[in-house]
């Protein structure tokens, strides 16, 4: 039986990728079904040659062990002739038994074979899945998240990435490569139950939907809020005009780029400078970077103001803070910027500074701050 090549491979893993299979129940069936065949075919050839054999004069073949030990010697191609069938009948059983065990062994073989080549062309494709916690998923490859996913892995973001189109797979592990971290890829429907769960989503922090198709990004969205109300849900939309339906679908946050540089643009025109450090700290690759914390329950800065910590980070050569988040009795998150000294610092506050990385990271080390949210 000829081995399947391996555009033969490709293209089953391609099915499989399209469909919301057990990747991995699927080839271990490949490979347990003909063990469990030739298992019964073992079984059944040492239970007819004892029932042929036993009531001979002379026979060899007396007990069950006797049966299955002739089995078994047979079927390892040893032959160490000490226990052989001596009737016709048994002779024939013993014939047909060596042939068939003969073409099941290379069944299994090649089932094996196949069964490996496979694993790995769909763990090189991302199909069997992983297991990430507290990650962030990435759906869709595009301008967007050519730029989101280093800054993620930047931060120390463990990403996982849906791509549309198996090709883009090795782009995006390029981008990895170079600036490291936690990558996982794989290819596929994102509006599929079995793709997303391919990357884990039941455990993953948030989700930034990015794709160039904005009615594909609001189904996704959909779906994927419907099923996961407690997950956070970033969405790119190319048409402005759109923002309200994607806030309507109670989506996280909707980002619109051409909003965000429109504004960049008309800020340069009179204010370079201005848009020159916009620029600079809102990527975390190099420089300084914005930056949120949590303050936690029972935190040694709960009670204390705004001035208070001020002054503190200055002393400890940390961030500057420049804004604080609490959270809206309607839902949703009300940012400050520039809070005034006198503001109570209290659990679940959103603290959001500016700084480099070393300075933003006193907050966890010396205040035992939470990063993000």
């Amino acid at each position: 039986m000829p081995l399947e090549s391996a555009k033969d491979l490709a293209r089953k893993a391609r099915d499989f990728a399209t469909a919301d299979y057990d990747l991995r129940a699927v080839i271990i069936k490949r490979i347990t079904r003909p063990i469990i065949i030739f298992t019964m075919l073992f079984i059944l050839s040492g239970l007819l040659i004892w029932i042929v054999e036993r009531s001979l004069d002379n026979a060899k073949i007396v007990t069950l062990s006797d049966a299955y030990w002739w089995s078994l010697v047979t079927l390892s191609t040893v032959g160490f002739g000490d226990v052989v069938p001596i009737s016709g009948y048994g002779r024939l059983i013993a014939s047909a038994y060596i042939i068939v065990a003969v073409v099941f062994i290379a069944v299994v073989v090649t089932n094996i074979q196949d069964a490996l080549r496979q694993y790995a062309i769909l763990r090189d494709l991302g199909m069997t899945g992983n297991s990430m916690e507290r990650h962030v998923i990435v759906c869709g490859w595009s301008r967007i998240s050519k730029v989101c996913i280093p800054e993620l892995l930047a931060a120390g973001r463990a990403v996982s990435v849906v791509c549309e189109d198996e090709n883009q797979i090795k782009v995006v592990r390029q981008v990895g490569e170079e600036i490291g971290g936690n990558l996982f890829v794989t290819f596929g429907d994102m509006t599929k139950r079995g793709v997303l769960e391919r990357v884990n989503i039941g455990h993953a922090d948030s989700i930034i939907i990015a794709t160039d198709e904005d009615t594909l990004n609001l189904i996704a969205s959909l779906n994927i809020h419907s099923e996961h109300p407690e997950l956070r849900v970033i969405v790119y939309v190319k048409q402005p005009e759109l923002r309200k339906t994607f806030d309507a679908s109670g989506v996280t946050y909707v980002a619109s780029p051409f909003e965000l540089g429109g504004r960049l643009v008309a800020s340069a025109a009179f204010e370079p400078e201005v848009a020159l450090l916009i620029d600079n700290v809102s990527s975390g690759i190099d420089g300084h970077d914005i930056q949120q914390f949590t303050v936690p329950e029972g935190g040694e800065i709960v009670g204390t103001n705004v001035a208070s910590l001020r002054r503190d980070l200055l002393s400890k050569g940390g961030p500057l803070l420049i804004a604080t988040g609490v959270p809206k009795k309607v839902g949703g998150w009300a940012v400050e910027p520039n809070p005034p000294g006198s503001t109570e610092i209290k659990a679940g506050m959103i603290l959001i500074v500016l700084g480099h990385g070393d300075e933003c990271s006193i907050l966890s080390s010396e205040l035992g701050l939470i990063q993000g949210r």
